[in-house]
């Protein structure tokens, strides 16, 4: 145990961003297993919970909710609401397009219609033009320079 400790010790001081993937890695790969047994059983939809509009001010409060980012406001991108990775953010990384979501408070079923990456640093709004769905839900990966967006539209009854 102290061997172990002492390496991922090391780890973390020398390469910080190598720890932090593996660990996201690691947790989204659970998570992504638990989201599927969850789906198995009718009615076991992951949910997402929103919270108020703002800014990184917002955002930081890690909350568990996803805040609206009013700095990602354009006229062809849908309204985005981003959680910090490890504020339950995270959540969405291993979902992809087809899975279907539901919205904490609401009945509607949400069906992930596109997906969109960009990088963390330099990334506009511009990357974003023409990401599909009438809301989108934004979290970073662990250790890279990348986040990933997924539009949102919800389903309608057959």
């Amino acid at each position: 145990m102290l061997a172990a400790g002492g390496t991922l010790g090391a780890g973390n001081f020398f390469a910080p961003q190598a720890v932090e993937r593996a660990y996201g890695t690691m947790k989204t790969t659970t998570e992504a297993a638990i989201d599927t047994t969850r789906e198995r059983f009718p009615g076991e939809i992951p949910t997402v919970r929103l919270g108020v509009s703002g800014g990184v001010l917002e955002l930081d409060r890690c909350d568990g909710t996803f805040t609206e980012m009013k700095s990602y406001a354009h006229d062809d991108v849908p309204p985005v609401w981003a959680a910090h990775n490890s504020c339950d953010g995270d959540a969405i990384l291993p979902w992809e397009t087809g899975q279907n979501i539901r919205i904490d408070g609401s009945d509607q079923v949400y069906e992930i219609v596109d997906v969109r990456y960009t990088p963390k640093i330099w990334a506009t709004t511009h990357d974003l033009v023409g990401l599909d769905g009438d809301l989108a839900l934004q979290t970073c990966f662990y250790g890279e320079d990348r986040m990933k967006f997924i539009g949102l539209r919800p389903v309608t009854a057959p």
